[in-house]
C-alpha cells in the first residue's frame, strides 16, 4: 500500500510542477471566445461560452476543426521544446529530466483543457482537487489507460445535467483516477530513465527526444479527441431521445 502512494505521488509532482509553468491552465470563457468567435457570431458564442458547445447547437464539425488546429499548433511547440531539452546542457539550462517531462506535460494538460473545452466541457479550474482529477482522467484517456474512456463519457453526460462536481467525488471515480495517476507515475519512471540515456550523446539525443515527443503527443491527441467526439455524438444521441419521449 505504502509503495502504491508513492509511486500516485510520482504522477502528481510532475502535474504540480507543469501546473506551475504560466498559462497551464486555460481560460475557458477567452478560450472559447477567441476560437468559436472566428466562424460564430457574438450570440452563439456567448451561448457556447455560459453553455457548451454541444447545448449552443455547434456543429461537431466545427468542434473537430477548431480540435484538429489546436492539436496542430501544441503538437509543433511540444516537439521543438522537447528537442531543445534534450540537447545536454540545454540552451537555456533547462536539460534536466524535471523540466523535460514538466514541459511535455505542460502541453499535454493545456491541449486536454483545450480539447475538452472546445467540445463541451465545464470549466474545470473552479476548485483544485476536481482540476487534478479531472486533468489526469484526460490524461488517462491520452495514455490509452483502460475504462478511462468510458469515465470521459460518463463525465461528459454529467457536465451536460450540471452536476461534474458530485461526480467527481463519487467513490468509483475517486479510485478509477488513482489508478490512472498510479499506471502514469509507473510510464512516467521508465520514460525518464530511456530519455536520459539519450541525453548523454550530442545533438543525436536531441533529435531523439524530439522524436519521442512527436511519435507520442500527437497519437495521444488524437485519442482524446476522438473520444470526446464519441461523448459528443453519444450525448446529443441520448438528449434527442429524451425529447423526443
Amino acid at each position: 500500500m505504502a509503495e502504491e502512494i508513492v509511486d500516485r505521488g510520482v504522477w502528481y509532482a510532475v502535474l504540480g510542477a507543469a501546473l506551475q509553468i504560466p498559462g497551464a491552465k486555460v481560460e475557458r470563457r477567452d478560450f472559447l471566445a477567441k476560437e468559436y468567435g472566428k466562424y460564430c457570431n457574438p450570440r452563439t458564442v456567448e451561448r457556447i461560452v455560459r453553455e457548451g458547445a454541444l447545448q449552443a447547437g455547434v456543429d461537431v464539425r466545427l468542434m473537430d476543426k477548431l480540435a484538429q488546429e489546436a492539436i496542430a499548433f501544441h503538437t509543433g511547440v511540444a516537439t521543438s521544446l522537447s528537442f531543445v531539452a534534450g540537447i545536454p546542457g540545454g540552451l537555456t539550462m533547462l536539460a534536466t529530466v524535471p523540466a523535460d517531462i514538466a514541459q511535455y506535460y505542460y502541453h499535454v494538460i493545456v491541449i486536454a483543457q483545450k480539447l475538452a473545452y472546445l467540445y463541451g466541457f465545464a470549466d474545470m479550474g473552479i476548485e483544485e482537487n476536481n482540476f487534478k482529477s479531472l486533468i489526469t482522467m484526460l490524461i488517462g484517456v491520452m495514455a490509452g489507460i483502460e475504462g478511462a474512456d468510458k469515465a470521459v463519457v460518463a463525465l461528459f453526460s454529467a457536465q451536460v445535467r450540471k452536476d461534474v462536481t458530485a461526480l467527481v467525488l463519487e467513490k468509483g471515480f475517486s479510485k478509477m483516477v488513482m489508478r490512472i495517476a498510479l499506471a502514469l507515475s509507473y510510464r512516467l519512471t521508465g520514460n525518464t530513465v530511456f530519455k536520459s540515456f539519450w541525453k548523454a550523446v550530442p545533438l543525436v539525443g536531441g533529435i531523439v527526444s524530439g522524436a519521442i515527443t512527436l511519435g507520442t503527443f500527437h497519437p495521444m491527441c488524437l485519442k482524446l479527441q476522438e473520444r470526446l467526439h464519441y461523448s459528443t455524438q453519444t450525448v446529443s444521441t441520448a438528449l434527442s431521445t429524451m425529447v423526443i419521449r
